[in-house]
């Protein structure tokens, strides 16, 4: 069971729910995370948690899945808590109701090492000077979700992971950082850092525009399906077309409403030749701009090559769904992709009603 909500939870009332009739429980394990006063060395007065509706509950529900398919548990709850929280506030409760304890113990320790990672939410902490900051994941956040495959291999032996020695740094009570959490708040990630970006419940399609490719062939298409799976995102679609501008529409149209993809990747079709459609063809279809992906992929274009400047593709949103374009060569595709891909997360959030 996963909830999100904005007011405060009692474990008490909370796990008394949960366990009402079930008779078959013999272990229970709770655990509840606070927001703490101290991070890196500044105090904090308060945090503001945001999520991506619909995204965040379907990762949830997919940590969920899992943990109910790898232990013998009974019950299973998450709380969440979004908005303004001060400090000593609760953030998040996860309860797990086994037959065994050893299986609620695991179960409860799993669902949290995995919310951290890849639930979307963004956190910022407010500081006693005024001061705001994104927080972004620990190390030992990382390395705890990780532990898992490590300790499935060694068939759960070795020892436990000490994750208060991995968090250390900057880390005292649970404060729920997070590389799942979200980027593009100002931080300048880069093309280069695209490894530390997280499109984890992002559904894809890569779109190919040539006349002269097949799927066999289609290396950009190839190399921008890798950076998706490198980021995350699931691939949800896959297609090489003809430059025809109503062809190209129809299908963007398919994948955005029909198929409802958060984001679509076109390469190619974007230079000054006069078969070149694709930039129409997504004005065509999508009602909102976004100008400055274009100024950003030219730009990281023109680190590479001076006529990056002729292409003419545009970042479009048709609904919910961003369209971006990218050019056709396998390099550039993927190299310009990098130079955005930190803030397709922000700008999804924020086309279903987020704030900045």
């Amino acid at each position: 069971m996963i909830r999100i909500q904005t007011e405060d939870f009692s474990l008490e009332v909370e796990q008394a729910a949960l366990l009402s009739g079930r008779t078959v429980v013999g272990g229970v394990v709770s655990f509840v995370g606070t927001v703490r006063d101290y991070t890196s060395g500044d105090r904090v007065v308060a945090m503001e948690l945001e999520h991506y509706p619909g995204m965040t509950e379907a990762e949830l529900a997919r940590i969920e899945v899992a943990a109910r398919a790898r232990f013998a548990i009974e019950e299973l709850l998450v709380v969440h808590r979004v908005g303004r929280l001060g400090v000593a506030d609760n953030i998040v409760l996860v309860v797990a109701a086994a037959r065994h304890r050893a299986d609620a113990f695991d179960a409860c320790r799993y669902m949290i090492d995995h919310l951290k990672l890849y639930a979307t939410f963004w956190k910022k902490e407010i500081t006693a000077e005024g001061g705001a900051r994104w927080v972004d994941a620990c190390p030992g956040c990382e390395a705890a979700a990780g532990q898992w495959g490590r300790s499935e291999a060694m068939g759960l032996e070795g020892g436990a992971f000490d994750h208060r020695r991995d968090c250390a740094q900057g880390h005292g009570k649970h404060t729920e950082k997070s590389a799942g959490h979200g980027h593009g708040h100002g931080h300048g990630h880069g093309h280069d850092t695209i490894e530390k970006i997280s499109w984890r419940g992002v559904r894809v399609g890569v779109l190919t525009l040539s006349d002269s490719r097949d799927l066999k062939s289609d290396k950009s298409g190839d190399a921008l399906e890798g950076e998706v799976l490198k980021l995350g995102g699931t691939l949800a679609g896959r297609e090489i077309l003809p430059d025809e501008m109503e062809r190209i529409m129809d299908l963007l149209v398919t994948w955005a409403d029909d198929l409802a993809l958060d984001v679509i990747l076109t390469t190619g079709g974007t230079g000054p030749g006069p078969r070149d459609v694709t930039p129409e063809a997504t004005r065509a279809v999508c009602t909102r701009e976004l100008p400055g992906f274009a100024e950003l992929i030219r730009q990281a274009g023109t680190e590479q090559v001076r006529s990056a400047v002729l292409t003419r593709g545009v970042t479009m949103l048709r609904g919910n769904t961003l369209v971006v374009n990218l050019p056709g060569s396998t390099r550039g595709a993927v190299h310009s992709l990098g130079a955005v891909a930190d803030l397709v997360p922000h700008v999804l959030r924020m086309a279903r009603g987020g704030g900045h």
